[in-house]
């Protein structure tokens, strides 16, 4: 999965849960105090998956990363390699 799909994909379901929240909320026949109370235990929740998959994307993102620079690190020797061959001749 890419990232761009991962990242669609939980925009998507941020927007359904909150969509869903709003609507629990508003056709719910309870007190006030209950709907605040449900309302924190909700925003809680969903700020802890929310953080958790930001972990998960900022790892994925730093294996890339650290992967790019190995690359990066390779063709700079390879380079240098290739120069002080070619400059001895």
């Amino acid at each position: 999965m890419s990232e761009g799909t991962g990242g669609k994909m939980l925009f998507s379901f941020l927007s359904g849960a909150v969509i869903g929240a709003g609507l629990a909320l508003l056709f719910a026949p309870q007190s006030g105090k209950k709907t605040r109370e449900q309302i924190k235990e909700f925003s809680e929740k969903l700020g802890s998956e929310v953080k958790d998959e930001v972990e998960k994307i900022g790892g994925r993102v730093r294996d890339e990363v650290d992967k790019f620079g190995e690359k990066a690190r390779n063709v700079i020797e390879g380079a240098k390699e290739t120069f002080s061959k070619k400059s001895r001749i």
